[in-house]
């Protein structure tokens, strides 16, 4: 038995479907086309869940082109089961919600979180930058929650930056 035989194949939502409808009445040439679209998304996603035996929960991953990070972990809100949860070097910056872990890691790869980047949210997490965004964005939240005006958040952010 070689290494290729025990490695465990994971595919993608969109590697699954391509493959289905590639055996349908179309063409073979747009089939292929099809194929060669969804390919780079189906090898990094083959690539990390290899990885991590499927489960790569809270594995930072970071965008080629900049400082941007995402991970997928259980979502305390209970909206959903997971989530994406992305930052950069000025604090969290959005998630996103998923019924399955395998569709908020493939939508992860698909927004272009494709570097692994292991321990990346506890090494930007200590920065000084890290801990300005957080508390820029604590006084932004004052504001939305309408505990303070606009001009109040505008002069509290102006004074985190002296």
């Amino acid at each position: 038995m070689n290494n290729l035989s025990q490695i465990r194949r994971y595919r993608s939502r969109a590697w699954e479907h391509v493959r289905a409808n590639s055996t349908r009445d179309i063409d073979d040439d747009f089939a292929r086309h099809l194929r060669e679209v969804v390919r780079p998304l189906q090898i990094v996603y083959q690539r990390l869940m290899s990885a991590y035996d499927g489960y790569p929960e809270c594995i930072e991953c970071r965008m080629k082109d900049r400082e941007s990070w995402a991970f997928v972990l259980r979502d305390a809100s209970d909206i959903k089961a997971w989530r994406i949860q992305q930052f950069d070097q000025d604090g969290f910056v959005g998630h996103l919600c998923f019924e399955g872990m395998e569709e908020a890691v493939e939508d992860m790869l698909r927004m272009g979180y494709c570097v692994p980047d292991a321990g990346a949210l506890d090494r930007i997490g200590s920065t000084v930058r890290w801990a300005h965004g957080v508390r820029r964005a604590g006084v932004m939240q004052k504001h939305q929650e309408g505990l303070i005006t606009y001009r109040q958040m505008v002069e509290e952010i102006t004074a985190l930056a002296d």
